[in-house]
């Protein structure tokens, strides 16, 4: 059998996880992987290899990889915090750097790696209503929604956060979540949190990421809840621990236009392989 034949009829991967938000990796750089949605949705679905995103590495210029983001629905994202330390840490494996270029739909990330623990550039966050995107101009700070009130930012993507006094019950969470990630104002679509803050330096989220329902952590969405706590004068600290389900993330903002850094574990899960039977 030819090269060209078994790659066609196998698709390796790895699974990786994010503090407890995990990918299923395919390595495009040299083989050939196309992936149509529904595809996608099989192999995302927790019946079958089960994952929160699903990831694609490609060739680019000027950069160690292209990363292409797909939801477990199927959809595209434009960046996530904890893929991007994920296929980091694949890249820093293959070769000795100090830093690590990674393409994806929202611009370039750059990594550092400092032993276990990747750090991640995500740029400076955008509070335009239109850059969010939101359905016409408004005040992208003071959004209400079913008696919550939301500050909106996209870092990479767009996040609807909202501070609460004390946890939500699951039958709260999973009626509001899909209806606020859905509603008309979002012309994307929105990541939603739900944080409470402990102290100055930690706060506990809860997140529902749009096109993928909840998880156990979102690296995009722990810098949008530091961003707007630090920026509402909520918290004194400007390097915040957020705290998901699946662990812990440290999100370092100084304001302004500055970019925000995430920083956090990778843990790799196993390699695997995809018989193009399984599509049918």
């Amino acid at each position: 059998m030819s090269a060209e034949q078994n790659l066609l009829l196998n698709y390796p991967f790895v699974k990786m996880s994010g503090v407890g938000n995990d990918f299923v990796i395919f390595d495009g750089r040299q083989a050939h992987i196309h992936l149509t949605s529904e595809q996608i949705k099989k192999i995302s679905d927790r019946k079958n290899i089960g994952c929160d995103q699903l990831i694609v590495m490609r060739e680019g210029e000027a950069v160690d990889c292209v990363m292409e983001i797909y939801n477990s629905d199927g959809s595209l994202s434009g960046a996530c915090g904890n893929a991007t330390r994920c296929v980091a840490s694949i890249l820093f494996s293959e070769k000795q750097t100090l830093e690590i270029k990674i393409q994806t739909a929202a611009g370039i990330l750059r990594c550092t790696q400092d032993g276990d623990f990747i750090s991640v550039n995500m740029g400076a966050p955008n509070f335009d209503w239109a850059k969010i995107p939101l359905s016409h101009e408004t005040d992208s700070q003071k959004i209400s929604l079913f008696n919550f009130e939301f500050a909106c930012v996209n870092v990479g993507n767009p996040h609807a956060v909202t501070f609460i006094a004390q946890p939500l019950s699951d039958e709260i969470f999973f009626d509001i979540g899909p209806k606020i990630e859905t509603d008309s104002i979002f012309l994307e679509k929105t990541n939603v949190e739900f944080a409470q803050i402990i102290s100055d330096n930690l706060i506990e989220v809860r997140v529902w990421e749009r096109g993928s329902g909840e998880t156990l952590a979102c690296g995009s969405g722990a810098c949008a809840v530091a961003i707007l706590a630090i920026r509402q004068g909520l918290v004194k600290s400007k390097k915040i621990t957020i705290r998901f389900k699946g662990g812990d993330l440290l999100i370092e903002w100084h304001g302004d236009e500055t970019p925000v850094i995430m920083t956090g574990s990778f843990e790799k899960i196993f390699d695997g392989a995809i018989d193009a039977k399984f599509f049918g």
